[in-house]
């Protein structure tokens, strides 16, 4: 299985209010790192400083006096002196380092407002743009619908199913990108919560593309027993939806006589879904953007199976609002497995 992969000018969206709180922290720890320098550099050349002039004075103060029965006590001893001192250093610049970080991590907020406001600018823009989209594209497919039952057996049937078949197209980009609008509008947030059974969504999802596996000549199995009892807590539409979009990739992105396996296990607290594919693959520098919006790798066959690109960066979304993790491992020419994680539910 291949993703819809290679650069297509879209990957600069792939920011999220993640990267920004993680940019910010690092921006802190640097601002801190150097701080931190500056204070031990100061503390060392403090305590240098003002052990040497006090024992200066200590060497003043008693030179030049005969010991006697009858002197004064010694003052205080010089080694709890520095030890006075060199606590005393530290208390302070631990409570300003404190200081600093607060201020720091305030600094970070700073530095990153102008691209903080620029992302959200262009996050509702695409938006924005992907729903006002909608009515044109809809009034276009019926339209063209339309003038093709007008002109079937004619020659213009060809230009006019061309034509339609860009506009479905299309759609189906504006409507990811809605999607994927949706889950940044929210911070990934899952609108309906429940206990959702994986057994009978894996079986049903996977029926879902038994037709279009024929079709590709493809063997679609799915060895879930429907009695399986893994329960986990999100939105089944949107767990659905991810799984799906892993399968067609399976499908589309295979060869023909091949075959695609969904499983189902459980381990550790975790329900396991793997999806098996004998398609094409993926070279190691394509799997490392394989989440990337928009990147390609077999862009024709992208093209051909109607992929928009924004099929596993859906699913990646999805996976990871429901606190899972989604991982690919794939070879050239041998095939992929999708190994998806989600905590298990333990609420009856």
């Amino acid at each position: 299985m291949r993703s819809a992969l290679k650069p297509f000018g879209g990957k600069a969206t792939d920011s999220s209010s993640l990267m920004f709180v993680k940019t910010r922290i690092v921006l802190t720890v640097v601002y801190v790192m150097i701080l931190a320098g500056i204070l031990a550099s100061s503390s060392g050349i403090s305590r240098s400083i003002f052990s040497e002039r006090l024992r200066a004075r200590f060497d003043e103060s008693t030179s030049g006096q005969e010991v006697s029965e009858l002197m004064p006590p010694p003052g205080p001893d010089m080694r709890n002196i520095e030890q006075d001192f060199q606590s005393t250093i530290l208390m302070v610049n631990g409570a300003l380092l404190i200081v600093a970080a607060i201020l720091s991590y305030g600094l970070a907020g700073l530095t990153l407002r102008p691209i903080r406001s620029a992302y959200q600018r262009q996050r509702r823009f695409l938006g924005d743009a992907s729903h006002e989209l909608r009515t044109p594209l809809s009034i276009l497919q019926t339209g063209l619908e339309s003038q093709l039952r007008r002109n079937k057996n004619t020659k213009e049937e060809k230009k006019i199913t061309s034509h339609l078949e860009e506009v479905h197209r299309m759609t189906r980009l504006v409507e990811d990108l809605l999607q994927l609008s949706y889950f940044a509008e929210r911070n990934i947030n899952i609108p309906n919560k429940e206990n959702v059974e994986l057994a009978p969504l894996l079986r049903e999802t996977t029926e879902r593309f038994t037709e279009l596996a024929a079709k590709n000549d493809i063997n679609i199995d799915c060895f879930v027993n429907a009695d399986a009892e893994v329960t986990v807590f999100g939105d089944k539409q949107m767990l659905s939806q991810a799984i799906a979009n892993v399968l067609k990739n399976a499908v589309c992105y295979n060869k023909s006589g091949g075959s695609v396996e969904v499983r189902l296990s459980e381990a550790q607290s975790q329900a396991i879904i793997e999806i098996d594919d004998t398609g094409i693959g993926m070279n190691p520098e394509d799997i490392a953007h394989v989440f990337d919006r928009f990147y390609r790798a077999e862009k024709s066959r992208s093209r051909g199976t109607g992929g928009s690109g924004l099929g596993l960066s859906i699913a990646n979304a999805v996976i990871r609002a429901h606190r899972g993790k989604i991982d690919i491992q794939s070879v050239s020419d041998k095939g992929t497995k999708v190994t998806i994680m989600l905590p298990i539910s333990r609420a009856s």
